[in-house]
């Protein structure tokens, strides 16, 4: 990650992460979203490292290869600039805040967004009227950071909640995708390819990933 020169213009950096478990055109479809809305100038995403509440059942070198399986080279090469930051992957997972302190520190004069479904950011009852995003590690602080809060459909415009002046709500394009939903359709032997890309889906049944073949 190169810091711009000094002299040129603030830029905005997105910063975003999954379990990739596997990660699908769902991903895909976000990141093209996001990377074609004018809005950053440069998206970061981070496949998580190992946590309490994600049960993998694949190594992470699987899950590397099957992110850079998910995405066009030609990405890579263009502008805005995409990133995929594998720091995690083979490691414990690094809090959210945590990521954001460290883009703070490494480009201090730039702007750093996280990006987060709606989902985050719904107030829940069985948490008292929170948000999950409050949840997370140090969730106070977090809410003093800069966010941006996707729509997703099945949860409440984020447009009409009473969100920190400093989220930004954006309309990207999203598939309604979830690894869960791909995992378990391998594991029963139903059709599943149209969820990722061709070239995951014969990684996934070339090493028989998720139990397919009934391994």
């Amino acid at each position: 990650f190169k810091n711009i020169e000094k002299g040129e213009k603030m830029r905005r950096i997105a910063i975003g992460g999954s379990a990739a478990n596997p990660p699908h055109l769902g991903h895909r479809t976000l990141i093209e979203g996001l990377l074609k809305s004018g809005s950053f100038d440069q998206v970061v995403w981070i496949p998580s490292g190992d946590r309490a509440d994600k049960a993998y059942q694949v190594s992470p070198d699987d899950r590397v290869i099957m992110t850079l399986l998910t995405f066009p080279v030609g990405w890579y090469l263009g502008k805005p600039d995409f990133r995929i930051r594998f720091t995690d992957v083979y490691h414990s997972n690094t809090p959210t805040i945590e990521v954001i302190e460290e883009f703070e520190r490494l480009f201090p004069e730039d702007q750093i967004i996280w990006f987060t479904g709606a989902d985050s950011v719904v107030p829940l009852e069985k948490l008292g009227g929170k948000c999950d995003l409050e949840t997370w590690d140090r969730g106070a602080d977090l809410m003093r950071k800069r966010f941006c809060i996707l729509p997703r459909p099945g949860y409440q415009d984020p447009r009409f909640l009473s969100l920190p002046e400093q989220f930004e709500v954006l309309d990207v394009a999203q598939r309604g995708i979830d690894s869960s939903q791909v995992r378990e359709l391998v594991r029963q032997g139903l059709g599943f390819e149209n969820l990722v890309t061709h070239e995951v889906a014969q990684y996934i049944k070339q090493n028989k990933l998720y139990g397919y073949g009934g391994e």
